[in-house]
């Protein structure tokens, strides 16, 4: 299995461990694995997992010296004077900017509640990691990071949607890219005779597309499906062309 989003492979204690060591060198400056390790006080396997996760959020820089970024040595230095407010508002930064944080979001909004096994299997299929401990570590980890921002909340052992306002902005968001995506499918039907909606019964109706070889494919959606199965429906589609073809955002 390819993995399609990098997850930490840490608990959020030492995730903050490795910011905090990261944050200590200067911006734009190399450190070395070795000052990582008697920074942090953990093993040069942990640290380079944990790398990928860190570039995607831009914390560090790629390449093969890693080197803090300014918002990086922000977030270490709020953890070290315990600021709160500074490390919610720079972790929302970076969550609201990151599509599989918010895709992740939107599962929560959907359902209104989900068991934490159940969220954190979600998580794990959707990045496309592997079910082992390290990764479910890193899931757990993902769950904090939204707890931290007030995305989601905990109770009784289920993950609810946490504060109402950024829910609801979240799925303002996403419906406006359906409305978006269906727009531009529309005006491509007016232009092409690549794409067609052919209604097929009173129950469902089919999407077809006539690929470059001549092949048709379809996709048959019941006409009951709701804009939450849409939503369901858009997640399963982009996690089986990402596995499938391995496309790249």
């Amino acid at each position: 299995m390819s993995e399609l989003y990098k997850l930490p492979v840490s608990s959020y204690e030492e995730l903050k461990k490795i910011i905090k060591a990261y944050g200590n060198g200067k911006v734009g400056a190399a450190v070395s694995l070795d000052d990582l390790v008697r920074s942090s006080g953990m093993g040069k396997t942990v640290l380079s997992k944990n790398n990928g996760f860190l570039i995607q959020l831009g914390l560090i820089t790629k390449g093969n010296k890693k080197a803090p970024t300014e918002k990086c040595q922000k977030l270490a230095h709020a953890y070290l004077m315990n600021l709160g407010d500074e490390i919610e508002s720079l972790w929302r930064g970076m969550i609201e900017q990151d599509e599989f944080f918010t895709n992740m979001i939107s599962v929560v909004n959907i359902k209104g509640r989900i068991s934490r096994v159940e969220f954190i299997n979600h998580i794990l299929y959707s990045a496309g990691c592997a079910n082992v401990a390290t990764y479910r570590a890193g899931a757990a980890t993902i769950i904090e990071l939204l707890k931290i921002i007030n995305a989601v909340s905990e109770q009784d052992g289920y993950i609810v949607l946490g504060d109402i306002n950024y829910g609801i902005k979240t799925t303002e968001l996403i419906n406006s890219g359906y409305q978006e995506k269906s727009e531009k499918i529309s005006d491509n039907t007016k232009d092409s005779n690549k794409e067609e909606e052919v209604q097929i019964d009173k129950n469902y109706f089919v999407q077809q597309y006539t690929c470059e070889s001549g092949l048709i494919a379809k996709i048959i959606i019941p006409e009951s499906a709701t804009d939450d199965d849409l939503l369901g429906f858009r997640d399963m589609l982009n996690i089986s062309l990402k596995r499938k073809f391995k496309l790249k955002e």
